[in-house]
């Protein structure tokens, strides 16, 4: 199986028998690919072999999406091998690095870890500079996460000097903007405008509306907490407009919450409902309901209190309790429970 020869590789044993361990010796998803293709690496021809690696590719892509992320681990696993055989290390380390942001968000980080420096290794043995840059970044954010703010930040520094060798902008935003989170994390926020204004820069020169959306929110949530609010409305208009481009709900979201959550500070109620009702638009509909329905009734709950419409406040704050009881999401349940014994 694949995972005894990435573990040659030097992602470790552990990591191997991890997947195995996971999916308790259920190897379907494999057998089902080989079926389908017919082939198998050892006896395939190069581009036969290659039509197996992407097929493993995509395949943990689509499990990725439907949220078996152990199968999808298993499965970029399997492509990682066949790439190394065939001396593809650029794809090799595309698929170490879904691997190990699987493994990070299934909260196995030093499974994950080694799936990352596996990851950068391979970059730099294949003179691949940005593999190394996204690599750094990757293994920069599990420290991070992690609470090791100092060697997250020696691995963006790091890879930021890499991508500016490229002059890869894309490459040059995402390193400074995760720069510009750790400068927040540490309370330095002057040094945190500079690198994520830098960073949103970049990220526009690159049509990266993900990037900009993220790094341009941030910037809002710095320039909030130095009390330019005029600045902050700026930046959070740019998180919008790139949230939009990018079909990201969760970035619409978290721009809008900014925006209404100034203009509610300084009691213009009109423009915080114009903000707020954007807000509904993008979650209300959501069937199922999610936690952010939930947080739009909150939200629009206290809106209507401010403006002294009991009856329709007090209908958002039912319906919110309604949807955070069967979330189970206890704290926020606790706080409708609180808004409507006002009532």
């Amino acid at each position: 199986m694949a995972m005894k020869h990435i573990g040659k590789l030097s992602l470790g044993v552990s990591l191997g028998a991890l997947v195995l361990v996971l999916l308790s010796g259920q190897v379907a998803p494999a057998a089902n690919l080989e079926e389908q293709l017919d082939l198998r690496p050892n006896s395939a021809t190069r581009g036969e072999s290659r039509d197996v690696a992407d097929g493993w590719m995509q395949l943990g892509n689509q499990q990725l999406t439907e949220g078996d992320l152990i199968e999808a681990v298993n499965s970029w696993a399997e492509a990682a091998e066949i790439y190394r055989l065939l001396d593809d290390g650029q794809s090799a380390g595309r698929a170490y690095g879904s691997m190990g942001a699987a493994l990070a968000t299934l909260g196995l980080y030093p499974e994950a870890e080694r799936a990352f420096v596996l990851r950068v290794g391979t970059a730099r043995d294949n003179d691949d500079l940005l593999g190394q840059v996204y690599g750094l970044n990757n293994l920069g954010n599990l420290y991070v996460n992690r609470g090791q703010l100092i060697e997250g930040q020696a691995h963006f520094a790091e890879a930021l000097q890499i991508a500016r060798a490229t002059g890869d902008s894309r490459a040059i935003g995402v390193s400074l903007s995760n720069l510009g989170q750790v400068a927040t994390q540490r309370g330095d926020l002057e040094a945190a405008v500079q690198l994520l204004e830098a960073a949103t820069n970049y990220r526009i020169l690159a049509s990266d509306y993900v990037g900009e959306a993220h790094s341009s929110n941030s910037l809002g949530d710095v320039y909030v907490a130095l009390g330019r609010e005029s600045n902050a409305i700026g930046a959070y208009r740019v998180g919008l407009r790139a949230g939009v481009e990018a079909g990201d709900r969760a970035l619409q979201i978290r721009a809008l919450d900014g925006l209404a959550g100034i203009y509610l500070e300084r009691d213009d109620l009109v423009q915080a409902k114009t903000y707020l009702d954007q807000r509904a638009a993008l979650t209300l509909g959501t069937v199922p309901p999610d936690l952010q329905t939930a947080l739009s009734y909150r939200a629009l709950g206290d809106y209507y209190m401010l403006t002294g419409d009991a009856a329709r406040a007090e209908q958002a704050f039912t319906l919110g309790l309604k949807i955070s009881r069967d979330l189970q999401q206890k704290s926020l349940e606790a706080e409708f429970i609180n808004r409507l014994l006002e009532f």
